[in-house]
């Protein structure tokens, strides 16, 4: 098997005029993402079963560090060993799908909400979230 490695170049670079043009852009993505990811948190433990409690307490939100200011990194993790098995089903049971169709429902809501808050400064953003 081969592997594969893709490279971007420039990417530091491209934030940081980004954030030229839009002073504040940055925390207001801060801001943003961390609010979606507690929403998004909240809607995988609402659509996961609920027998004991302890998968859907162990839904957890967090904010990554970066060598970057003007990058944003949150990370929402199910740390209940049988999570998997949940979403995905086993031989015996049904799958109930909640972290993944959340998690793209999140994504896609950041992702307008950052397109908005940029359009509303009057620049232009093009390309498709699909």
């Amino acid at each position: 098997m081969l592997a594969t490695k893709l490279t971007i170049a420039g990417v530091e670079r491209l934030l940081a005029e980004i954030e030229a043009l839009q002073p504040g852009l940055t925390a207001d993505a801060v801001r943003i993402q961390q609010a979606i990811a507690v929403e998004t948190a909240a809607a995988i433990r609402a659509a996961y079963p609920s027998d004991t409690g302890r998968l859907r307490a162990s839904v957890q939100v967090s904010r990554l560090s970066s060598t970057s200011p003007a990058r944003v990194f949150s990370t929402i993790t199910v740390t209940a060993p049988y999570a998997e098995f949940v979403e995905f089903g086993t031989a015996h049971t049904a799958p109930n799908p909640a972290f993944v169709p959340q998690m793209r429902i999140g994504r896609e809501r950041f992702a307008e909400a950052m397109i908005a808050r940029v359009k509303a400064q009057g620049l232009v953003v093009g390309g498709d979230l699909r």
